[in-house]
C-alpha cells in the first residue's frame, strides 16, 4: 500500500511540477507580447480605412493562458489517474498471484502433513508388531526359566 501512494505521490509532483512550468511559459509569452506592443503605441494608425465590413470580418475564439494552463493541468491529472488505475491493476494482479501461490503452498504442505501421517501411522503398526512379538518371546523364556527353576525345586 505504501508504494502506491509512493507512486501517486511521485506522479502528483510530477504533474505539478509540469503544471508549473507551462505556467511559466505561457507567463513569460504574455510578457513578451507586452514589450512587442509597446513598440508600436508610438506610431498612429489609420484603422478605420483598414478595417473590412463587419459582414466581412471572421471571428476567432481566443484561448487565453489561464485557459491553456487549465487544460494542461487537466490533462496532467487524467495522465495520473490513467497511471494510479494501472498502478492499481499491477497491484490487484500481484495481490492475486501472491494469493495463488499462497494457496498452493498451503495445498502442497497439507499433502506432505498427510503422507507424514500416514508414515508415523505404518511406524506406529511396526512398532506395536515388534514389541507384541517381543513380550511373546520374552513370555516364552520366562515360561521356560520358571519351568526350568520348577525341574531344579522338583529335583
Amino acid at each position: 500500500m505504501k508504494k502506491i501512494f509512493k507512486h501517486l505521490l511521485g506522479l502528483a509532483s510530477i504533474a505539478s511540477v509540469v503544471a508549473g512550468t507551462v505556467y511559466y511559459f505561457k507567463k513569460r509569452n504574455d510578457i513578451d507580447d507586452d514589450e512587442f506592443d509597446e513598440d508600436f503605441d508610438d506610431e498612429d494608425f489609420d484603422l478605420d480605412n483598414d478595417l473590412k465590413s463587419v459582414s466581412d470580418r471572421e471571428y476567432v475564439s481566443l484561448h487565453t493562458g489561464a485557459q491553456a494552463a487549465a487544460e494542461t493541468v487537466m490533462d496532467a491529472a487524467e495522465k495520473a489517474e490513467d497511471a494510479a488505475d494501472a498502478v492499481k491493476g499491477k497491484a490487484e494482479d500481484a495481490a492475486d498471484a501472491v494469493k495463488e501461490k499462497t494457496e498452493d503452498a498451503t495445498d502442497a504442505v497439507k499433502e506432505k502433513a498427510d503422507e507424514v501421517a500416514e508414515k508415523a501411522d505404518d511406524i506406529a503398526d511396526v512398532v506395536e508388531e515388534k514389541a507384541k512379538k517381543t513380550i511373546k518371546a520374552l513370555k516364552g523364556k520366562a515360561e521356560d526359566a520358571a519351568d526350568a527353576v520348577k525341574e531344579k525345586a522338583e529335583k
